[in-house]
């Protein structure tokens, strides 16, 4: 694993794993947290592991938070941008978990290096459940460009992951966007949790897994 910066700010830096031989792919994993200062991107490390092990390349990427972080819109988003631009993988799928699967689907929007994303849990639209949160990051008449649901039609493919039992970030956001995004693919876990998601091991990571697989070996 190499550690590579990015920008001048503290939090403008990444973890880049290269798989033995040639990659099958990369993919750029964007950790949750609510955006905030508090949660890194050691949250993206166990999967990073997983993800090298294989054979794709792995950008797991820090970016500037709330909360003291120097974050906000549209500096966060503006530093998830700047990330994949920053290590030259070929084209990538973007994996992002809760506050980091806004950011993997909001990238997709944005970034022409980006071919498909996997949100797993993710805050989709900041109009429903999770404003007071939402508001934390971006004003309420930011919402247009930050929230994703607000940018259908993305124009990638999208899987959602998201656990039925999820009571940080209600499945309801997931289900809700893929019914009006042309290209997103729900997949609901019966039983599974927020964290779940992130837990190598278990059925919704590897569901996540999977998802990634599909996509990235598409590049």
């Amino acid at each position: 694993m190499q550690r590579i910066a990015y920008g001048e700010h503290p939090s403008q830096f990444g973890e880049l794993y290269v798989p033995d031989g040639v990659a099958e792919g990369a993919v750029v994993v964007i950790h949750g947290g609510f955006w905030h200062q508090r949660y890194g991107l050691e949250l993206g490390r166990p999967l990073a592991e997983v993800l090298v092990g294989d054979g794709f390349a792995v950008w797991n990427i820090e970016y500037r938070r709330v909360g003291g972080g120097g974050g906000g819109w549209p500096q966060t988003g503006e530093d998830v941008l700047a990330a994949i631009e920053a290590v030259d993988v070929g084209p990538v799928v973007t994996l992002g978990h809760s506050a980091g699967g806004h950011l993997a689907v909001w990238a997709a929007k944005h970034s022409e290096r980006v071919v498909g994303a996997v949100a797993q849990a993710a805050v989709l639209d900041f109009t429903q459940h999770i404003t007071a949160r939402a508001l934390e990051l971006c004003s309420e008449e930011q919402f247009a460009e930050a929230s994703p649901a607000a940018l259908v039609p993305i124009g990638k493919p999208v899987i959602c992951v998201h656990g039925d039992l999820d009571e940080d970030v209600p499945v309801e956001q997931s289900v809700d966007f893929c019914a009006v995004e042309p290209q997103a693919e729900l997949d609901v876990v019966k039983g599974a949790g927020h964290m779940d998601m992130i837990t190598p091991g278990t059925e919704s990571w590897e569901r996540c897994r999977r998802a990634v697989v599909r996509l990235a070996r598409g590049c």
